[in-house]
């Protein structure tokens, strides 16, 4: 009797080798412990920047530190690059000095007009924010006329190197031409209005010849009559209104 020979095995089924499964999930179970030890490990700032410039040649900015905690020593340039710099603060404009410049524009005036005997000529107040000085009409003018006389210019001079040196201090310089209540009837003027307006544009020009304030700080009017300081019924009263005075506007914020 024949012996029984042992019967192949059966064709295995298409497909990749049994050992492939195993190798699969130690691939697997490695990949996942290579995350694990990443997700618990920190990062050096500064040698990430490395490796990234080293890739892209080009230097990244952080956002927020990669590392929770506080900066290390190596993250200086990250945190510099992080942190804006300091935004200066704008120079408010100094109106207490302004103010003392105004103050001493006035003191200067008062010293000015006390050292050199001008009080019958000149007068000088302050209200608040105006400081006004009067000039008669004697110290610039002839009797009717409106042309500046020749020893009258050193006064104006004089005046205008004060204001020169406090024009930081001055938004205005009103110039006013007044006059006393009797009518004039003349050649050249009409009435106490063309008068007092004219002394007033001359004085103004002589100014914007000698003076560095910009001209934009000027003005000019006339009152005539219609602004006295005093009555007048008598000589006296009559002589303080004919003036020019000089209106001056503290600069402020």
């Amino acid at each position: 009797m024949m012996s029984r020979r042992n019967a192949p095995e059966a064709p295995s089924e298409e497909g990749a080798p049994a050992w492939m499964n195993t190798y699969g999930d130690m691939v697997t179970l490695l990949l996942t412990f290579f995350v694990l030890l990443f997700t618990v490990s920190t990062i050096d700032a500064q040698k990430w920047q490395e490796i990234v410039q080293s890739f892209t040649g080009q230097r990244i900015v952080a956002i927020a530190p990669l590392d929770p905690g506080e900066p290390q020593e190596g993250d200086a340039d990250l945190v510099r690059s992080r942190t804006p710099p300091p935004t200066p603060e704008p120079t408010p404009f100094n109106i207490e000095k302004d103010k003392d410049d105004f103050s001493k524009l006035f003191q200067s005036i008062k010293i000015h007009i006390v050292s050199n005997s001008l009080d019958a000529q000149l007068n000088v107040h302050r209200e608040n924010q105006v400081i006004i000085l009067h000039i008669t009409e004697s110290a610039l003018f002839d009797s009717g006329k409106d042309a500046i006389r020749q020893d009258a210019r050193e006064l104006l001079s004089n005046i205008v190197e004060i204001f020169d040196e406090y024009e930081g201090a001055i938004e205005l310089i009103q110039i006013e031409g007044h006059t006393d209540n009797v009518p004039i009837h003349s050649a050249r003027f009409e009435s106490n209005w063309e008068l007092s307006t004219s002394r007033a544009v001359k004085v103004v020009k002589y100014f914007l010849e000698h003076s560095s304030i910009e001209p934009m700080k000027y003005a000019a009017s006339g009152y005539g009559e219609y602004r006295p300081i005093a009555a007048n019924d008598s000589e006296e009263g009559k002589a303080k209104n004919r003036r020019v005075d000089f209106v001056i506007r503290e600069l402020v914020a």
